[in-house]
């Protein structure tokens, strides 16, 4: 394929998809971030979401959290602490988790408290927004 780059996705404890790739979307701070063959190189963060990438004319989805994407020469590395398909997103778990971060937040906590259970109820509904995808 000549109009393709090379994308690596890397989770924190595997390696979730490397070849090529026609597109990558991801989430960005200011939004959706399209790349596409020979983009400019660039270094930017990668925010909690779903990130999709075509390969062979299909689109692929996955959960992603927080991390970073470094783009050089036609190659692409986005490093991610998690990075999960949607087949691999257990539902029941993740609105079990859902229901104990909306309870949390109707309880007195610290900062450090509320943040964290904001960061785990956002985790939970972005996992269900992938799954939610594939069915």
């Amino acid at each position: 394929m000549a109009n393709t780059f090379t994308l690596e996705i890397l989770a924190s404890d595997h390696p979730f998809y490397k070849g090529d790739c026609e597109m990558l979307v991801f989430p960005g701070v200011d939004g959706e971030i399209g790349i596409l063959p020979n983009h400019e190189d660039m270094v930017t963060c990668v925010i909690e979401g779903e990130i999709r990438f075509k390969v062979e004319e299909q689109w692929r989805y996955a959960a992603v959290s927080t991390g970073f994407i470094e783009i050089v020469r036609n190659k692409a590395v986005l490093l991610a602490d998690t990075v999960e398909r949607p087949e691999d997103i257990d539902t029941r778990r993740a609105e079990e988790a859902k229901m104990r971060a909306l309870e949390r937040l109707r309880q007195k906590q610290s900062i450090k408290e509320y943040y964290n259970t904001q960061a785990a109820l956002s985790r939970a509904m972005n996992r269900l927004k992938v799954k939610k995808r594939q069915q």
